[in-house]
């Protein structure tokens, strides 16, 4: 597997500029999401950034119209009298980091390092989106990142935009939180949407798009100015025209990330063709009210048993089998990437993701230990939920993941050392000591006893042990986690 899981849909085999090193960005970028262990079997940062390289190349383009646009930013050096045109834009990364978006944060990290490389850029300034606890529109952003957010430019020399990479999955999309500040944004300069599902599945996120042309009247004109005309009548490119949209509306441009669309994007920006473009209609600010939050669960919510059969069903391919395999883990985008990696290796961050949005999984709002910390747990599955799940699974494939545990996640979790040899021969006494720490690992590593305990009676008695000391220790000091639905 690959970060990017090499389809069709995001990677081309499109060459790549070649880049006159006089004009790289020396500053140092660091990577926006911790990487995992370096020791860890997961996908190469290269490979990452050199499959970001290939689908965001038409990003290149951008650096000539810069260097029509204004003067450059930099002196040529001395001895180049052919010096190719300095970087004249400003590109503010938005990415969202709701608990579905988990799943894309190689590749936000891969995003990031390549837009930083390219020459086109000036500068680029990656802000996170942080809507896991979203109530309210100012929950989004730290403050430190609104003046640049609300900046309509760095430099008078040099045009800005603004990409914001999502999957359109969390609450701040279907409760519409983001809109007042999408709208403000397109009014001052130039915004579009890179969504990380492709297209046929966006409908599953709270991002409604209509197929428009669309003009720039100017080359890198902020989103307000541009003309449109419908996106089913091509046959007239005629200059005259033509808003369809209501008066103080704006459309942000939503793409793929795969060549054809940033193709399609770039040529908008930089010529005054009619471009076909995917787009989210956002009203004048009094028009868009924030949805409010859904009601809480009612009683004949389904069970798990039902919601796993629904999964099932609908599920993509291997996307399944994957959560048969994070059953027996305890949770945190570290471990369920090692295990994509390691026992799945036909699973790609798409099936991943559909894991982290069937339902199945709850986001820990006081994440056990540092919430960026490898032995981490931040998700857990619902009640009943981890349980039904281990028993689609094989015994086999179980111990394959316990053993994953033991070698890679034990030094940052010490609960889990040991764990495989425990699994093939269950003894009280070698159950670790039950701590307020040890308790979430060792709540899980009684499900795997239960779900091996057709292996031997060991297993089904060490199980019921460690039931009555979990039980125990609940009674006498309840758990102050708050999970919400992922």
């Amino acid at each position: 597997m690959t970060l990017f899981d090499t389809q069709p849909w995001l990677v081309t085999a499109a060459p790549v500029p070649a880049v006159d090193d006089q004009w790289r960005n020396t500053l140092p970028l660091a990577p926006v999401f911790r990487e995992p262990p370096p020791a860890w079997p997961t996908v190469s940062p290269a490979a990452a950034v050199e499959a970001a390289t290939s689908a965001l190349s038409p990003f290149s383009q951008l650096g000539g119209a810069a260097a029509r646009l204004a003067a450059s930013i930099y002196d040529p050096p001395e001895g180049l009298a052919n010096a190719p045109a300095a970087p004249g834009w400003d590109l503010v990364l938005v990415v969202d980091t709701s608990p579905s978006m988990t799943a894309w944060y190689p590749a936000a990290n891969a995003i990031a390092a390549c837009a930083h490389d390219m020459p086109c850029f000036h500068s680029v300034h990656v802000v996170k989106m942080h809507h896991r606890r979203s109530t309210h529109r100012s929950d989004l952003f730290a403050s430190a990142d609104i003046p640049v957010l609300q900046a309509e430019r760095f430099s008078s020399d040099r045009p800005k935009i603004t990409l914001v990479l999502t999957d359109g999955v969390g609450a701040a999309w279907h409760r519409r939180l983001l809109w007042q500040d999408l709208h403000e944004w397109a009014t001052s300069h130039t915004v579009a949407i890179l969504h990380v599902l492709p297209h046929h599945h966006w409908s599953l996120s709270g991002i409604r798009t209509q197929p428009i042309q669309l003009r720039a009247p100017q080359p890198c004109c902020p989103n307000k100015d541009l003309e449109t005309t419908p996106a089913t009548d091509c046959r007239n490119p005629a200059r005259e025209g033509h808003p369809t949209t209501p008066q103080g509306s704006v459309l942000i441009p939503v793409l793929e990330i795969r060549k054809r669309w940033l193709d399609q994007w770039t040529r908008l920006l930089l010529t005054d063709f009619l471009v076909h473009q995917q787009t989210l209609e956002i009203a004048a600010p009094s028009q868009h009210p924030v949805v409010p939050s859904p009601g809480p669960a009612h009683d004949d919510a389904p069970g798990p048993d039902q919601l796993i059969t629904g999964f099932h069903t609908t599920a993509p391919e291997h996307a399944f089998n994957l959560a048969v395999l994070l059953a027996a883990a305890p949770l945190n985008r570290f471990v369920m990437q090692l295990i994509t990696a390691e026992l799945a290796p036909a699973a790609t961050t798409r099936d991943l993701s559909a894991v982290l949005t069937s339902g199945l999984l709850v986001s820990i709002d006081s994440p056990v230990g540092e919430e960026d910390s490898y032995g981490g747990i931040t998700y857990d599955f619902l009640p009943g939920v981890r349980q039904s799940l281990l028993a689609w699974g094989e015994s086999s494939q179980t111990h394959r993941v316990v053993s994953l545990l033991d070698t890679y996640l034990s030094p940052f979790a010490p609960a889990l050392k040991g764990i495989s040899t425990r699994m093939r021969s269950p003894d009280v006494q070698a159950l670790p000591r039950l701590t307020r720490d040890s308790a979430p690992y060792l709540a899980i590593e009684h499900s795997v006893l239960t779900a091996l305990s057709g292996e031997t009676p060991r297993h089904r008695t060490v199980a019921h042990a460690l039931r009555e000391r979990l039980d125990a220790m609940t009674s006498a000091q309840p758990s102050a986690g708050a999970p919400t639905h992922a």
